[in-house]
């Protein structure tokens, strides 16, 4: 009997080890946030942008920060110099109506080396009176 019981705690704290190790490798964090100094402006005023992101699974990334007016279509403000360092941008009002800015993540995977869209974030919006 006692050779049972001590059959049975070897057994779980072998078990519980395996399940420790397994859930400890199974996480890799990955992020992208955007955020704006203020969500009003009048026209001719500007707003600090800044993004931030990273991806464990991905050696090299940048943050990039897109931006659009209304419903048109994102374009480009700037992206960050360093792989895996935050980006602060000014952006000038220019026109009344809606601006919402968004991060995006660049990730170089291996293989060809290209930068790619990794992941978006969603979008913050600033009103334009």
């Amino acid at each position: 009997m006692r050779s049972t019981f001590r059959r049975a705690v070897a057994l779980t704290a072998v078990t519980g080890g395996l399940l420790a190790v397994a859930a400890g490798t199974a996480a890799a964090k990955s992020d992208i946030s955007v955020s704006v100094s203020t969500h009003a402006l009048r026209v001719g005023q500007s707003v600090q942008v800044t993004a931030r992101g990273g991806d464990d699974a991905v050696r090299v990334t940048y943050v990039c920060v897109d931006q659009r007016l209304g419903s048109g279509a994102w374009r480009q403000v700037g992206c960050s110099g360093t792989p895996g360092s935050a980006l602060t941008v000014r952006v000038s009002a220019g026109q009344r109506g809606q601006e919402q800015f968004r991060a995006r993540l660049l990730a170089r995977r291996a293989g060809d080396g290209r930068l790619v869209t990794d992941r978006l974030s969603g979008p913050a919006t600033v009103r334009v009176g």
